[in-house]
């Protein structure tokens, strides 16, 4: 069988990066230009349940989005979750690279260049040789790493990995930045990319932090929080892209709410001034703790303005920490980031320039 060229996409870093968006962005792209395009994740995540089967979620946007004829179980072989050393040992490691392999053979057949996605960091499943950088190298793919971090610290992040690559046998093709904000950007392209690309890696893009990306919305919240919406339900695709804790008087919280836009207000169900004072400023969402059910002017001001109102269990403490951690994610249907995905990489990821580095002949 003919070896398809395969661009293996993996996280430099621990941080949620945007690897799919990237990889569906490229693949988007990657089809205009009237290639077969696969897409293959060797060892996924079960995140949730379809018909009763496990899943991964990231898979299973990717097979509808690019209308694959290969099923879930073929394009994510191995679904790994939070225990996986229970549900494998080393010894398994011959037979679970077996099964990787073959399935790649047939995700690849009939492909002109097939996009491969790691989890989310290159070392997991490390103590079952299936590791990024292992199977990779038992693909012929060409690593590409990609980077979220801010600091200078991303460097020495690059070039650790890079070093872990090179000592199974393979070279690192390059780097992506994702997620930069704007701040951050001019020093990411004076001083940390020259650092990197002195060591010999090629930075192919610094994509800058999209809201329309990773804000989550007023929905993917409630979720992620287990919290139960009030009322507003027909406003729950509102983006959340700031969070806002209301502790003080409802005079310094009116000024304090007008500073930020499209936020979710975090505050007791028992301060019903807060709460009004959220819903007079531009607030995607308010956020009540403690189980308290609020005061009956909060739901109708709430119902007027059209923001949702969600009551969680939790201490605010918690619920703050809960929530910094949100981020949207891109799922089957969802055109808007669908196409956000594939307009970044268009616009700040050389992709021609990593189609010809890897072969690839476009028609």
């Amino acid at each position: 069988m003919k070896k398809v060229p395969s661009l293996y996409v993996a996280s430099a870093t621990r941080q949620s990066v945007g690897k799919t968006a990237l990889c569906l962005g490229l693949a988007l792209l990657f089809r205009e230009e009237g290639l077969k395009v696969g897409y293959y994740k060797p060892v996924g995540w079960r995140t949730k349940t379809l018909k009763g089967q496990p899943i991964d979620e990231d898979t299973l946007l990717m097979k509808e989005t690019l209308k694959l004829e290969e099923p879930l179980e073929l394009l994510a072989p191995i679904l790994l979750e939070y225990h996986y050393l229970d549900q494998y040992s080393p010894e398994d490691s011959p037979e679970l690279l077996k099964k990787v392999k073959d399935a790649y053979r047939e995700v690849s057949e009939g492909k002109d260049i097939l996009i491969i996605e790691s989890l989310h960091e290159p070392s997991l499943g490390e103590s079952l040789n299936l590791s990024a950088a292992d199977l990779a190298k038992a693909f012929g793919s060409y690593l590409l790493l990609l980077s979220s971090t801010p600091q200078d610290i991303a460097v020495d992040e690059i070039l650790f990995e890079s070093s872990c690559i090179s000592g199974k046998g393979l070279g690192c093709c390059g780097v992506v930045f994702s997620r930069v904000r704007e701040p951050i950007d001019r020093r990411i392209k004076e001083r940390v990319i020259p650092a990197i690309e002195r060591h010999g890696i090629r930075v192919w893009g610094v994509i800058p932090e999209s809201t329309a990306l990773t804000a989550p919305t007023v929905g993917e919240v409630a979720e992620t929080l287990g919290g139960e919406v009030l009322c507003g339900e027909d406003f729950l695709s509102k983006p959340v892209e700031n969070y806002l804790v209301g502790a003080m008087t409802p005079e310094a919280a009116l000024r304090y709410f007008r500073r930020a836009k499209r936020k979710a207000v975090v505050t007791g169900g028992d301060r019903p001034d807060i709460a009004l004072a959220a819903l007079e400023t531009d607030t995607s969402a308010v956020i009540l703790t403690g189980n308290i059910h609020p005061d009956v002017r909060v739901l109708a001001k709430a119902e007027e303005k059209g923001v949702p109102i969600i009551l969680v269990p939790y201490d605010t403490y918690t619920t703050v920490n809960k929530v910094r951690d949100i981020t949207g994610k891109i799922t089957v249907g969802d055109v808007k980031r669908i196409n956000e995905a594939k307009r970044i990489a268009a616009e700040y990821v050389d992709w021609r320039g990593l189609l010809s580095m890897i072969g690839v002949k476009r028609t």
